[in-house]
């Protein structure tokens, strides 16, 4: 059996995200009985999304890109699930955020399913690859 190159890891998990954020939407989001949903069950749905698509992502991209990706990688995705715990933390024990609050807290969550950082990730990894190329063939 033939080994994945970096580039085919990095479109395979590039794919599983999307298709991860597509159904999350499809079939959590966008349908009529999404209030009908417990708020507690709706977190934790929430949270797997979030977790599954970081593992993903960490997977796909460790061999892809340059440390110093990877160390952004995590930082965003651990301060930003660390705000959302808290947030969601007291939700569950206080009660209901406010409108303002579930608005940011909803955002934030869109931002870290979205295939927009891994996207990112890649580009700049690729673009920082093309320069070293480049820069040693000039050397």
């Amino acid at each position: 059996m033939r080994k994945l190159s970096n580039r085919q890891i990095y479109w395979i998990g590039f794919i599983v995200i999307v298709v991860i954020y597509s159904l999350y939407n499809l079939y959590l989001v966008d349908v009529g009985y999404y209030q009908d949903i417990p708020r507690k069950v709706r977190h934790i749905g929430k949270f797997a999304a979030i977790l599954t698509i970081y593992l993903t992502g960490t997977f796909a991209l460790r061999k892809y890109t340059a440390e110093w990706m990877m160390f952004i990688w995590h930082l965003v995705h651990i301060v930003i699930i660390a705000l959302l715990l808290l947030l969601g933390a007291y939700d569950w024990i206080f009660g209901e955020l406010s409108f303002q609050m579930r608005n940011v807290a909803n955002t934030l969550f869109e931002f870290l399913i979205s295939p927009l950082i891994y996207i990112g990730v890649g580009i700049l990894s690729t673009t920082f690859d093309r320069i070293n190329k480049n820069s040693t063939h000039n050397n």
